[in-house]
């Protein structure tokens, strides 16, 4: 197929001139993109992880056990515990030695003991744990998520 002279021809594409409307959303991209990256690194949230727990007695006591996955029991310590949007300072009394498989991921049974409210204080009681971790960015979690997926 023979092209035109036109596509050949260095100093025309070089010399040609491009619409305005193009020149404007180029340039409107490139400030979106410019917004995006400035607030991804700078922006600052906390991460929550929300488990189901339930109300044990053992020895006179009152504790309450969770299921967490096996990638997030080395984030429990330096997390801060909320039930019902109180803060609670808790204690790791024991993490089982046994895994359980739900829902396809490896978790283990983590006892904690915190001080429960009495309404709280019910034999096999389930109660909705959130932990609120440490300040994040969405550039670390993007980070994050691409050495997961590289692995």
């Amino acid at each position: 197929m023979i092209y035109p002279k036109i596509y050949n021809n260095f100093s025309y594409i070089i010399n040609k001139k491009t619409s305005l409307s193009i020149f404007l959303w180029i340039i409107l991209l490139i400030i979106s993109f410019v917004i995006f990256i400035i607030i991804s690194l700078k922006y600052e949230y906390y991460l929550y992880q929300s488990y189901f727990g339930y109300v044990k007695k053992i020895d006179d006591s009152f504790y309450t056990i969770i299921y967490v996955p096996e990638d997030k029991v080395n984030e429990l310590s330096k997390s801060n515990l909320l039930v019902d949007n109180n803060d609670y300072s808790f204690e790791i009394v024991s993490i089982s030695e046994e895994y359980f498989i739900i829902d396809n991921k490896t978790c283990y049974q983590v006892i904690l003991d915190f001080d429960l409210k009495d309404e709280y204080k019910i034999e096999n009681n389930i109660i909705n744990i959130v932990l609120k971790n440490n300040k994040t960015t969405l550039y670390q979690e993007l980070k994050k998520g691409i050495k997961k997926w590289k692995s």
